[in-house]
């Protein structure tokens, strides 16, 4: 699973706190300050990790909010219809335009509570992703063994005349 993080370079220890929490785990994150390497085209690089996550995590704050970054890597989450994660540093700000609809994460005064609570819904969103796969290759299967019998049967009714 590939998760997508969005912030201000201003809110890097609440992103890093994040991404250490899942360190361990076979979730791979992107956060632009550790991910993109010196010379790498900054932009090209976060819209491929945009166009390749499988959830966008928002790390929303007045420094967000004045970041012309942040802006258009909602927007682009938006038109690529990604599942987003909103974790809201100052609660009292509410979510810009289109994401006003969504629930986020309160985390005014509670951060490492927040986190772990981010950590449990990405890691929830990882098991539907596994569970979807398995699914998906069950069903290859299946299909590949009706496949392979009917072939057998037409050998064995060919050898039988």
């Amino acid at each position: 699973m590939k998760v997508f993080v969005s912030y201000s370079t201003k809110d890097l220890a609440d992103v890093e706190a994040l991404q250490a929490s899942l360190a361990a785990s076979p979730i791979e994150v992107f956060v632009a300050e550790n991910s993109v390497q010196p010379s790498d085209r900054l932009a090209e690089e976060i819209q491929r990790a945009i166009q390749r996550c499988d959830l966008f995590v928002l790390i929303w704050s007045k420094s967000a909010k004045e970041s012309e970054w942040v802006s258009q890597e909602v927007g682009q989450a938006i038109s690529l219809k990604k599942k987003i994660l909103p974790i809201v540093l100052e609660g009292s700000m509410g979510l810009p335009g289109f994401l006003r609809e969504l629930k986020y994460l309160d985390a005014e005064g509670r951060k490492s509570e927040a986190i772990a609570e981010a950590h449990k819904i990405i890691g929830r969103e990882y098991n539907k992703l596994i569970h979807v796969a398995q699914a998906k290759r069950q069903s290859e299967n299946e299909k590949n063994f009706v496949v392979a019998a009917g072939i057998g049967a037409l050998i064995m009714w060919a050898f039988s005349k």
